[in-house]
């Protein structure tokens, strides 16, 4: 049963905030956190209440909703670096002046002298659609829909969002409580609900370009990688890899493994670091002048990943795009690894021809090499520089025997099946997508791993088992050092996860030198 709450809130969200500002104008101090609260209990309880809200994203574009409509925009935070502005809280006649209500407000309702104490700050960010959120991860979030329809207008301030000329929606947001708004920072995912507006970007500035504004109502700060947990994933897995190798691998499931071993993986601890490592796919051919430019392996990690980006590189692309976020004038304008965290980036080299990197591509190339080997991202502002935590999986395709670029964790040669080669740059339209309850476990499934990554433990006996089978190695070639020893542990732990083991175990350990031994011979 839908709550009265519940229809007026959607019906006239403004009308709800003016009537608790009349039951609340003797603490107004605390108004803004007692609204937040209010709307939390009515939306945020369940996801069918927040469902009821109409989204905000590139089919529903702001221009397709009245002015002061109530929307829910799934958003990641870009730029927490606007000053706060302020607003009047009260205005004649016991009236509400926060959540854009004094926007065109005539004159007659401003009071003709006022308390200093009213004026409140209000803090303001902007926010964009989730980069690299994928086609059902957006689906599934949106679950309702009105008459609008995808945006025909540019959105405003392009060179805020990661992916240069992606469609996407961008909204200044202002959040009116703000000691729950010091919390937010730039990569997180937050669903906002709030009372849609357009103003003034630089409300100070004599000329200042009109942009979508979100007045606040309440927020929550999501993970991208959520997904509920399912039961019966014990053969999933290994139907996983296959489909894997024969859609987008060309058979080779040794290489499918790696990939999943390799999706496993999160930043789960940086004291003493548990980080994501990267994997190259080399030998992975460049296309055919007659096949498709993207590989079928885009395809399919779309499907599987509620966060994943490819990013094509190239020379001119390396040279000319933004990787790293930058400041200038006072305007943080963004690039391809401000993501949020939990995304998969792949990146193709196929690309690549012959030429010269300038400064600007050397530069991109150290940021994505940071992000493989610490997992942070380097923030240019005009006179510092900050790094800031990130957890992004990044997988390389090269033709050659190893990335040009990157050095990365693993190197996997790919082995194609003769038959099954022309399979790596498909149609979309031609791949052969599972059941929509196989695609569900298998989605459950990779989330899962990610949830098992971190708290993969490894118990007594096995460790005496791996110090007693590394003294037997380092004596049997003494070129053997603690570098490989650390290397087959990550590779263990992934396997662990890949299987939903919480335990590194003797089999698994075992088996971890055996798939790392069949990678390295590989290389030869």
């Amino acid at each position: 049963m839908v709550s009265a709450f519940l229809i007026d809130a959607i019906n006239d969200p403004t009308k709800v905030v003016q009537e608790l500002y009349e039951e609340h104008i003797l603490n107004i101090d605390q108004f803004p956190a007692l609204v937040a609260r209010h709307f939390s209990d009515v939306f945020l309880k369940s996801d069918d209440t927040l469902r009821e809200v109409l989204p905000l994203d590139v089919n529903h574009p702001p221009e397709s909703f009245t002015h002061r409509s109530l929307v829910r925009f799934h958003a990641m935070v870009q730029d927490t670096s606007s000053s706060p502005e302020m607003y009047l809280a009260s205005l004649n006649e016991n009236k509400c002046g926060g959540w854009g209500i004094s926007q065109n407000m005539p004159a007659s309702e401003w009071p003709s002298s006022f308390d200093y104490c009213d004026l409140k700050e209000v803090t303001a960010l902007w926010a964009v659609t989730v980069p690299g959120q994928t086609a059902w991860r957006t689906e599934e979030l949106a679950a309702q829909s009105h008459s609008g329809s995808s945006s025909s207008q540019s959105p405003p301030q392009p060179h805020k969002f990661p992916v240069p000329n992606a469609p996407h929606i961008g909204v200044q947001v202002k959040i009116y409580d703000n000691e729950a708004a010091q919390s937010l920072k730039a990569t997180d995912v937050v669903t906002f609900i709030g009372i849609l507006t357009s103003e003034s970007l630089d409300s100070e500035a004599e000329s200042s370009p009109m942009v979508p504004s979100l007045h606040v109502l309440c927020h929550k700060v999501q993970s991208t990688g959520d997904a509920p947990p399912t039961e019966e994933l014990s053969t999933v897995r290994e139907d996983l890899i296959k489909w894997i190798a024969d859609e987008a691998l060309g058979g080779d499931e040794v290489a499918a493994q790696w990939l999943v071993l390799e999706l496993s993986a999160k930043a789960y601890t940086r004291a003493t670091p548990l980080l994501p490592p990267s994997l190259t796919l080399s030998r992975f051919p460049s296309p055919t002048p007659s096949s498709p430019a993207i590989p079928t392996l885009h395809y399919v990690l779309s499907d599987l990943l509620p966060q994943y980006l490819t990013v094509p590189l190239s020379l001119e692309l390396l040279n000319k795009e933004n990787f790293s976020p930058e400041s200038k004038d006072e305007d943080l304008h963004s690039g391809y690894l401000q993501v949020p965290q939990g995304t998969t980036l792949l990146l193709t080299e196929n690309g690549v021809q012959e030429g010269k990197l300038v400064e600007k591509g050397i530069m991109n190339i150290r940021a994505v090499q940071e992000v493989m080997d610490a997992q942070t991202l380097e923030y240019s502002f005009p006179f510092s520089k900050f790094s800031f935590p990130t957890d992004i999986v990044t997988i390389v395709l090269c033709d050659g025997r190893k990335s040009a670029f990157f050095q990365t964790g693993f190197t996997v040669p790919l082995e194609t099946k003769s038959l099954l080669k022309d399979i790596l740059y498909k149609p979309r339209d031609q791949i052969k997508i599972p059941d929509t309850v196989k695609l569900a476990a298998y989605r459950s499934f990779m989330a899962a791993t990610k949830r098992c990554f971190g708290t993969v433990q490894v118990a007594e006996e096995t460790s005496r088992h791996i110090q007693e089978d590394f003294v037997r190695q380092r004596q049997e070639d003494p070129s053997i050092t603690a570098d490989d020893l650390i290397h087959l542990m990550k590779v263990a732990r992934l396997l662990a996860a890949s299987m939903l083991e919480l335990e590194v175990t003797i089999d698994i350990w075992e088996t971890s030198k055996k798939l790392d031994a069949s990678r390295r011979k590989r290389l030869l």
